[in-house]
């Protein structure tokens, strides 16, 4: 799956923040390794963990979640002490994570010494929650989205129809995943964003098909890492993609106009999950030190995305009243977490994305 991989505008592939200057770079004792997103953590939140633990953290940063995907597979190949102590993972590799065995769950035991865990919403607990045990922590969140652009389209985009509009045809970019496209078929169906079994009404999913055929008609690209240049270079004028990177595009031109379809969106966040082998003391501080009213306040507002946490009350007005950051109660509980599905599922969205794209619906 590679929901959210998208490109970011700006930025080093490779970054060191924060303390990363070292006085002795070869003396790496002590230290907690992080890997993580590029511009997701402010970099004075850094500075202000090490002043209140009295640790250090060498922090390598990534400008692409698929990029941190890649590290995290490879870690059983590299030397030990260049695997982080925790890393930052989109929440659409968490199930390949496990199933792959290369995270480790975060026992009771440690959960107990991330007081903020207990204060999350049960939405956020379910979402890294897998038979029981505890795979991660959100640290932030954000939405699929719709871009337009303003100067271009003579009507404003509100819902997940409007992509079937003729104005659109040949100038629409969607992103290369099932269950994302899918999805906002189903959702403008007035259906769930997820389905777990596509077939079993026929009515419903003769729809679909008829659904995915018209809006396949209106596509000029699939991309999950490159719509944004072809809607800013005006190839397309509108493309569905992430929150995160949109806010990006639009300091870039004035003219792009971001929106949360009223029929509701799918949620995706970022998590901190622990290599296995590592040693889990090291990440939990951290963990709950993201999490804490402070610094989610610092997230929210400095950065493109939202944290989970519950004690938002100190976050600006103004940030408050961004529509794509904080949209209405209304579209939120319209909307979903993307959701693991059983292996015959997977097959049935696989088999009808394959049939879309061929042409052969």
């Amino acid at each position: 799956m590679d929901r959210r991989k998208f490109l970011v505008v700006g930025g080093a592939a490779i970054a060191s923040i924060g303390g990363c200057q070292l006085a002795n770079p070869f003396d790496r004792r002590d230290r907690i390794r992080i890997e993580g997103l590029l511009g997701a953590i402010p970099s004075r939140v850094i500075n202000q963990f090490e002043s209140a633990s009295q640790q250090k953290i060498e922090f390598k940063a990534e400008n692409l979640p698929s990029k941190l995907w890649q590290e995290l597979q490879n870690y059983p190949n590299i030397a030990k002490d260049k695997v982080p102590n925790l890393i930052s993972l989109g929440d659409g590799w968490l199930d390949q994570a496990i199933a792959q065995s290369l995270i480790q769950p975060i026992t009771s035991n440690l959960l107990e010494k991330i007081p903020q865990w207990q204060k999350l919403s049960p939405l956020w607990q379910q979402s890294v929650t897998r038979n029981n045990q505890v795979w991660g922590i959100p640290y932030r969140w954000g939405a699929t989205a719709i871009a337009y652009r303003s100067d271009k389209l003579k009507f404003d985009i509100t819902q997940w129809a409007d992509l079937w509009r003729p104005e659109l045809n040949q100038k629409l970019s969607l992103p290369d995943d099932a269950r994302e496209v899918i999805g906002l078929v189903l959702k403008k169906m007035g259906q769930s964003y997820q389905s777990e079994n596509l077939v079993e009404n026929q009515d419903t999913f003769i729809k679909l098909t008829q659904e995915l055929k018209s809006l396949n008609s209106q596509v000029l690209t699939y991309s999950s890492d490159n719509y944004l240049q072809s809607l800013l270079t005006d190839d397309t004028f509108a493309a569905v993609g992430w929150t995160s990177d949109m806010y990006k595009a639009q300091k870039q031109n004035p003219n792009l106009k971001v929106v949360i379809p009223q029929d509701g969106t799918s949620i995706w966040s970022d998590i901190w999950v622990i290599p296995k082998g590592e040693d889990a003391i090291a990440a939990v501080e951290w963990m709950n030190f993201c999490l804490t009213p402070a610094i989610a306040v610092q997230i929210t507002s400095l950065t493109e995305a939202v944290s989970p946490s519950s004690e938002l009350d100190k976050v600006p007005a103004s940030v408050k009243a961004d529509p794509i950051k904080f949209f209405s109660q209304d579209i939120l509980a319209k909307s979903e977490l993307i959701a693991p599905l059983s292996a015959s599922a997977i097959t049935q969205y696989k088999d009808l994305w394959t049939k879309m794209r061929s042409g052969d619906l």
